[in-house]
């Protein structure tokens, strides 16, 4: 019951979460060429993050853009496993640190640029309440599913489900 009512609520609230009015830059995580691993210099950013964010207001946001152009529907697929598989290595990093505050990511699917970045931003504006709200509910709900905009991508067998995605 709870997973229906989480995904009720971030249907309706999907604006609130993609929506960052005012926001701090903090850093880019970049990923080498097929990797899902971030490399070990960038854990010391990410520690730096989370000393400087977690007793702020707000959530962090991570995005990650893929081509809105791909060679085929495999590549796409693969593509956005990747950027699933990316953004779920620096949530465990979070979630291994016991980070308190909550975090929002979304794939961006029409990018014109061949990027393998994740940006991280913190959002502290006044949706900041309501989107934070949501996240928190959502991971509170272990059985919450993969929301993505490519349904054959929330079809994979990835061990780490219960994440919050958006695409656009």
């Amino acid at each position: 019951m709870k997973a229906i009512i989480s995904i009720i609520c971030l249907l309706f609230a999907g604006s609130a979460i993609a929506e960052c009015k005012q926001y701090i830059h903090l850093t880019e995580i970049p990923y080498a060429k097929n990797s899902s691993y971030f490399p070990s210099k960038y854990a010391k950013q990410l520690d730096e993050l989370i000393e400087s964010t977690s007793s702020k207001p707000g959530y962090l946001l991570l995005e990650f853009q893929i081509l809105k152009h791909q060679a085929s529907d495999d590549n796409r697929k693969y593509n956005m496993w990747l950027a699933n598989r990316r953004i779920d290595r620096i949530k465990q990093y979070l979630t291994n640190s016991h980070y308190p505050a909550p975090v929002i990511s979304r794939i961006l699917t029409a990018s014109n640029e061949d990027l393998r970045d994740v940006s991280i931003t913190w959002c502290h504006d006044a949706q900041s309440n309501s989107a934070a709200a949501l996240a928190i509910a959502a991971q509170k709900d272990t059985s919450l599913l993969s929301i993505n905009s490519e349904d054959d991508a929330s079809n994979t067998s990835d061990p780490h489900e219960g994440t919050i995605s958006g695409s656009r």
